[in-house]
């Protein structure tokens, strides 16, 4: 019984100090034994990442999409748009991204366009589709490349 105090003491020492950040030294001496010293390990460095191919993931928003899955591949489409990083290409402007904030379930992004007024989009991605809602307008392109 005279040992369960400072046990405990050591215990209670120990789990408190990993629960510090930081490298932490704690001392904890019993009655008639040397004091133990109690150290957290070295901070670790974090994981690096593993290096990819190069090719991009089936979620990114970059390629060519369509309104019409059938007209993929026509440069002249109407219902075309071709995302390239923060530069996003319409049939008739170009615009940048320069905002986005990410909601619980989509994306709001600012478009700054060129020869069109300024657009503000909800943007939302699915497997191989791209929910855009601007205003009262939502619609559904079709992933082309």
């Amino acid at each position: 019984m005279t040992y369960l105090k400072p046990a405990l003491a050591l215990v209670a020492a120990m789990s408190l100090s990993a629960c510090m950040p930081g490298g932490t030294v704690t001392t904890v001496s019993t009655p008639g034994t040397e004091p133990v010293v109690v150290v957290d390990a070295p901070p670790m460095a974090p994981a690096v990442p593993d290096a990819t191919s190069g090719v991009e993931g089936a979620d990114t928003m970059n390629g060519e999409w369509n309104l019409v899955a059938s007209q993929c591949g026509d440069a002249t489409s109407e219902g075309r748009m071709v995302i390239a990083g923060n530069k996003f290409t319409f049939p008739t402007t170009e615009c940048t991204a320069t905002a986005a904030e990410v909601q619980s379930n989509f994306t709001s992004v600012t478009l700054g366009c060129s020869a069109a007024e300024n657009r503000q989009l909800n943007m939302s991605l699915r497997p191989g589709r791209l929910r855009v809602t601007e205003g009262a307008t939502t619609l559904t392109y079709f992933k082309c490349s």
